[in-house]
């Protein structure tokens, strides 16, 4: 199911048992309707599997709560959600019990009045999030539309960082096709000469792509390498594609 901008409610509703068992927690959790958010899915290393969304979101509501600018409701939503430092392992009411104390509020007072607006909150980041998706998947399908026209790129295009990131993507698939040779041609006498000079370039093509990804990160404060309507992280991302030898 994809949530539509008139669908926070739904995040919102969902957003109960995630708190009632607190982060991180298990895909049995985690409502399919918050699994199939196109910020989470976008994030996760393995999209068609419920666990990697999982992990995806388990990630991705920690990092969008600090975007709270209110001082006490970020806070309490730490609390709440279980991240704040202190509240792993405390159950529900312990949670409410801490963050209610932080201005002096009754618990019951909080539970009623206090946690459903931040819960809405993150409720908004989400829908939010994924409405940034949406829309860049939309224009990834328009691009691929069989029309006949040749692709042209626009002003928005036209950055540092969509040149790096294009280059990162160019030295993956270089390490991706020398591994491939060196790998296809062992065991061939014959092509001995050849698979070392494979397994060089893919090794210099590794190192050029360890490069670019700490140089986007030092820029860019990213971890996130973009690849149409996916992000993959740029950690992890020789690792992921398993295309080192």
């Amino acid at each position: 199911m994809r949530l539509t901008a008139g669908e926070v409610d739904v995040i919102d509703d969902k957003l109960k048992s995630v708190i009632h068992a607190g982060l991180p927690t298990s895909d049995q959790v985690i409502d399919d309707a918050l699994l199939d958010l196109l910020g989470v899915a976008a994030r996760s290393v393995h999209p068609d599997e419920r666990v990697s969304r999982a992990d995806a979101f388990n990630e991705l509501v920690p990092r969008l709560i600090p975007k709270i600018k209110d001082d006490f409701e970020r806070q309490a939503t730490q609390i709440i959600f279980g991240i704040a430092q202190g509240t792993k392992g405390l159950n529900l009411t312990n949670r409410r019990s801490r963050a209610a104390a932080l201005q002096g509020y009754d618990d019951d007072h909080f539970r009623k009045k206090i946690e459903p607006r931040l819960r809405r909150e993150v409720a908004l980041l989400l829908h939010r999030d994924s409405l940034r998706y949406k829309s860049r998947s939309r224009r990834a399908l328009e691009a691929m539309e069989p029309t006949g026209d040749t692709p042209k790129l626009t002003d928005d295009d036209l950055t540092a960082q969509e040149e790096l990131i294009s280059r990162i993507w160019a030295e993956v698939y270089t390490l991706r096709a020398e591994t491939i040779a060196a790998l296809r041609k062992q065991g061939a006498p014959e092509y001995a000469s050849q698979v070392a000079e494979h397994e060089l370039a893919a090794r210099a093509a590794g190192k050029r792509l360890e490069g670019m990804l700490g140089e986007y990160v030092d820029t860019y404060g990213e971890r996130f390498i973009r690849h149409g309507e996916n992000e993959f992280d740029a950690e992890g991302l020789k690792r992921l594609a398993a295309w080192s030898m």
